[in-house]
């Protein structure tokens, strides 16, 4: 064993692996750089040292497993009453973390890689390997800003003192598909009869189909002041959709409550909640039955052009589609074509009696 002394530790060799040990409150601590070069531990002892001068040292962060940042990203999300969660089964495989489902639908997270050892090359290496396997841009987006936040939530829990650099590119691919008034209603036609409510409602108020559409009880719809309520949405604020005035949107509701055989407002037919598994399998047959190209996602951003062509101000539509911000407008280019035509008439109109031609010298002067 060769043992390097460096001013408060060392580091010294065991085997091929190279190890540091330096000192905490007097007593003795010892670690792995996991590296059979020199220069790794020298590093790795440098900087427990400047974390211990800086109090910023953290004695069991070299225990914590990818597992761990996993159970804690899951508890972040149950505390805020995310009902989705990202997909992380590439994660899980990559970094050999153990996945076991309850019957309860609850999931734990077990064994894995140590996080020290998740660096930023790492990181960057796992994005190449699943863009070279074939993964959209976005969803190995989703996949790395999971796994950031999860680092996030160690670093702030005090369980570890660094995280690797994790960035998510952006994947210029914005979808820009809408649902015409004749495809709605052709998908609608090809759809199940007990599932027609749930496209139209999805199209009327663009509403998340799978967290908030398919759970909605008869106790979110107050008939007297005509509108629907959740008092949970994914943004975690409550939301109402009036539907009083709204013809299209209440005949749905109506002839739901005339099939009704439970508390769900849309279910399988005998009154038990209809699975969203369920529900986008179907979808997806309609549309490919009356050969449509359209996603759920589509209903919503055509309910939000909906609202921008009947002339409803941003602040109305997003508090009733449960938009936070106007980004969707800018990442959907949502501007309403008659719109545009009608700002093109007044630009016209201002300028009755000017030239068409050239600037003339005077006015040029």
């Amino acid at each position: 064993m060769t043992t390097r002394t460096r001013g408060l530790g060392s580091v010294y060799q065991r085997g091929e692996t190279w190890w540091i040990k330096f000192y905490v409150d007097g007593k003795a601590k010892r670690e792995s750089s996991g590296s059979e070069k020199q220069g790794k531990a020298v590093n790795l002892l440098k900087r427990r040292l400047e974390e211990l001068s800086a109090g910023r040292y953290v004695p069991d962060a070299g225990k914590v497993t990818v597992a761990d940042l996993l159970t804690m990203l899951a508890a972040d999300a149950t505390a805020k009453g995310n009902r989705s969660r990202p997909k992380l089964g590439h994660v899980c495989q990559a970094f050999d973390v153990k996945v076991t489902k309850a019957d309860d639908g609850t999931t734990t997270y077990s064994e894995g890689w140590l996080a020290r050892a998740i660096t930023t090359d790492r990181v960057r290496a796992y994005e190449a390997d699943r863009l070279q396997a074939g993964a959209a841009r976005a969803t190995v987006n989703l996949e790395l800003a999971a796994l950031r936040r999860a680092f996030n939530l160690a670093v702030e829990a005090g369980r570890l003192v660094t995280k690797p650099v994790i960035k998510t590119p952006d994947p210029h691919n914005a979808r820009q598909g809408f649902v015409t008034d004749r495809q709605f209603e052709a998908v609608r036609g090809a759809l199940p009869d007990f599932l027609q409510g749930v496209w139209t409602f999805a199209f009327l108020t663009g509403w998340r189909t799978r967290s908030e559409i398919l759970p909605l009880q008869w106790s979110n719809v107050d008939w007297r002041r005509g509108v629907v309520r959740i008092e949970d949405s994914k943004n975690g604020e409550p939301r109402e959709f009036p539907f009083a005035e709204y013809a299209p949107l209440k005949a749905v509701l109506t002839a739901q409550k005339a099939a009704t055989q439970g508390p769900y407002v849309f279910h399988d037919g005998a009154g038990k909640p209809i699975i969203y598994e369920r529900w986008n399998d179907a979808r997806q047959k309609a549309c490919t039955a009356v050969g449509v190209e359209a996603i759920a996602h589509d209903l919503r951003r055509t309910a939000v052009r909906n609202l921008e062509r009947a002339g409803v101000s941003r602040s109305v539509a997003m508090s009733l589609t449960g938009h936070k911000t106007e980004a969707v407008y800018r990442r959907y280019a949502i501007v309403d074509s008659s719109a545009q035509r009608e700002g093109v008439a007044k630009l016209a109109k201002s300028q009755v009696g000017h030239s068409t031609g050239t600037i003339s010298e005077g006015e040029a002067q």
